[in-house]
C-alpha cells in the first residue's frame, strides 16, 4: 500500500503595522481674531482612499500604509466648509513621514480673510490717493513756477497716473498677503522637528559619529546655526517685501522694482520669491523679458523640489503664458495656459478655487483669439466654481466673476446677459463696500455703456453721473478711470445736442 507523507506547512501570518502622521489643524493668528484648532477638517492622502477629520483641538492622524518613516508622501485634499489654506502649496507638495513630528496645517476662515483684506486695502488705498495727491501738487506748482515745461508735466502728469492706474490690482495681492501672515508662526514645530535624529545599527558607525563630539552638543549647536540663518533670511526677505510694499503705495515703481527683486535674489531656491519678482516686472514694469527668467527659475526649482505633479509647477507654467499674452504672444500662450489648467485639475481637483481662477485665465485668452463660445463657456464654469467653493454669496471673487462674464457678453454684443451680469456684480460690491467704492463705478460705467447702445440716453447719463461722482470720490478727478468716465458722458451730451 502505498503511503503518502503528509507534509504541514506552517503559516507565519505576517503582522504589517501601519503607522500613523500626527498633525494639527489650527486657525491663522490675526490681531483681531487668535489662532484656535480647528475641528471638522477632512484631509486625504493620495493613493489613500480613507479621508480623515481632525478633533475638536485639531488633532489627526494620516493613516501611512506600507510607509517608513522618512519616505515621502503627498497630502490631496484639505477642505471645511467656510475655510481657506493660508498656504494653498501645501497641496501636492512632497512631505517626509513621521511618526512623531506633527505636521501642521493652518487655515483662515473665508470671512475673516475678507473682513482684514478690506480693511488693509482701505488704509493702503487711502495711502496711495494721500501721494497721488501731493505728487499732483508739487507737478502743479512746478508748473505754475516754470520749472518744468508743458511738455515735461504732460509726462510726468501721464507717468503717474499710470503708476495710480496699476496699483488697483497690485493691491489685491499685497492685501492678500499681509491678510495671511500668521502670527503664530513663530513656534516650536521647527525646533521639534530639527531635534529629531535617527542613528545608524552600526557599532562602527555609532563610534565614529561618537568620535566627533557628543551628540548634543553638536545637535545644539547646528540647531542654533541653522535657526539664526533662517531667522535673518526671513526677517531680511520680509523687511524687503514691506519696502516694496511701502514704495508702491508711495507710487516709487523704481523701488519698489528693487525691492522685490533683492528678495528674490537673496534666496533663490525659494519658487514663491522668484514668482512675484516675475509678476512684477511682468504687469507693473512691462519687462517681460526678465520675468520670463524669473518664471523660468521657478519653473526648475517648483520641478525639483516638488515634483513635475505640483500646484508650484502649475503656478509657474501660468505666470509662463500669462507673459506672452501680455505680449499679445496669444498662440505661444496657449500651450502654457493649458498644460497649467490640466495640472491644476490634476493636483487640487476640478471643482477647486485654483481651477476658477485657470478658467479665468483660459477664457481671457480665448476671448482675445475670436473663439467667443469657448470664452463665454470657461467664463461661465469660472463663476460656478467660485459661487460652490465661497460659502459667502457676497464674496469679491464671485463679484469680479460676474463682472468679468459681463464683459465677455458685452464684447459679444450680447448686451442683455452682460447687463443682467453687471446689474449682479453691482449688487454684490455695494453689500460689501458700499456705495462709495471703485468697483461700483466700474460697473455702473458699464451699466451705463449699455443704456447709450440701447439707445436710452438719460438712463445712460444718470449712469454716467453716478460713476463719475464715485469715481471723483475714492479715485479722485485725475485718476485715468475718472477721466475716462467724464470722456463718456461729454460724449454722450455731445451726442444730445
Amino acid at each position: 500500500m502505498r503511503k503518502y507523507i503528509s507534509i504541514f506547512f506552517v503559516m507565519y501570518s505576517v503582522l504589517c503595522f501601519a503607522q500613523t502622521q500626527p498633525g494639527l489643524v489650527r486657525t491663522v493668528s490675526r490681531p483681531n481674531h487668535p489662532s484656535e484648532p480647528l475641528s471638522d477638517v477632512m484631509l486625504r492622502v493620495r493613493g489613500n482612499h480613507n479621508a480623515v477629520l481632525s478633533t475638536a483641538n485639531g488633532e489627526f492622524s494620516l493613516l501611512m500604509q506600507g510607509l517608513q518613516p522618512g519616505q515621502e508622501y503627498t497630502i490631496s485634499s484639505i477642505s471645511k466648509l467656510g475655510y481657506e489654506l493660508r498656504e494653498p502649496e501645501i497641496i501636492g507638495r512632497k512631505q517626509a513621514f513621521s511618526t512623531t513630528v506633527p505636521i501642521e496645517i493652518v487655515m483662515i476662515s473665508s470671512q475673516v480673510l475678507l473682513e482684514e483684506r478690506m480693511r488693509i486695502e482701505a488704509k493702503a488705498r487711502a495711502n496711495v490717493e494721500a501721494n497721488y495727491t501731493k505728487r499732483l501738487s508739487e507737478l502743479d506748482a512746478a508748473l505754475a513756477s516754470a520749472k518744468l515745461s508743458n511738455e515735461a508735466y504732460e509726462a510726468q502728469l501721464n507717468e503717474l497716473e499710470d503708476q495710480y492706474e496699476r496699483f488697483e490690482p497690485l493691491l489685491q495681492s499685497m492685501s492678500r498677503y499681509y491678510a495671511l501672515i500668521d502670527y503664530d508662526s513663530r513656534d516650536t514645530l521647527a525646533e521639534r522637528i530639527s531635534e529629531r535624529i535617527e542613528a545608524g545599527d552600526l557599532e562602527a558607525a555609532e563610534q565614529l559619529i561618537k568620535a566627533k563630539g557628543a551628540i548634543s552638543e553638536r545637535e545644539k549647536q547646528v540647531r542654533e546655526l541653522q535657526q539664526l540663518q533662517a531667522y535673518l533670511l526671513n526677517d531680511l526677505a520680509a523687511d524687503c517685501y514691506h519696502l516694496f510694499t511701502i514704495a508702491c503705495e508711495r507710487l516709487q515703481n523704481d523701488s519698489a522694482e528693487f525691492y522685490i527683486c533683492k528678495r528674490a535674489m537673496l534666496d533663490t531656491t525659494n519658487v514663491e520669491f522668484q514668482l512675484r519678482a516675475g509678476q512684477f516686472l511682468m504687469v507693473y514694469r512691462a519687462k517681460f523679458d526678465e520675468a520670463e527668467s524669473y518664471f523660468q527659475r521657478s519653473l526648475r526649482l517648483a520641478k525639483k523640489q516638488f515634483g513635475e505633479e505640483s500646484r508650484d509647477v502649475a503656478t509657474a507654467l501660468s505666470e509662463l503664458g500669462e507673459n506672452r499674452y501680455l505680449q499679445k504672444q496669444y498662440n505661444e500662450a496657449f500651450p502654457f495656459l493649458e498644460q497649467a489648467h490640466k495640472l491644476t485639475e490634476q493636483v487640487m481637483g476640478k471643482n477647486s478655487l485654483a481651477m476658477a481662477q485657470s478658467y479665468t485665465n483660459l477664457g481671457s485668452l480665448y476671448l482675445r483669439t475670436g473663439k467667443d463660445k469657448k470664452a463665454v463657456d470657461a467664463l461661465q464654469t469660472a463663476l460656478e466654481l467660485y459661487q460652490a467653493n465661497c460659502p459667502n454669496t457676497e464674496d469679491v471673487r464671485i463679484a469680479d466673476a460676474y463682472n468679468n462674464l459681463g464683459n465677455a457678453y458685452f464684447q459679444l454684443k450680447k448686451y442683455d446677459e452682460a447687463e443682467r451680469l453687471f446689474v449682479d456684480a453691482g449688487t454684490s460690491y455695494t453689500r460689501l463696500y458700499g456705495e462709495n467704492h471703485f468697483r461700483v463705478a466700474v460697473v455702473t460705467n458699464n451699466l451705463a455703456s449699455i443704456s447709450f447702445i440701447k439707445g436710452d440716453l438719460p438712463q445712460a447719463e444718470s449712469l454716467f453721473d453716478k460713476a463719475l461722482a464715485i469715481f471723483v470720490r475714492t479715485l479722485g478727478i485725475n485718476h485715468p478711470r475718472t477721466q475716462q468716465t467724464k470722456k463718456n458722458l461729454e460724449y454722450l451730451k455731445s451726442r444730445k445736442k
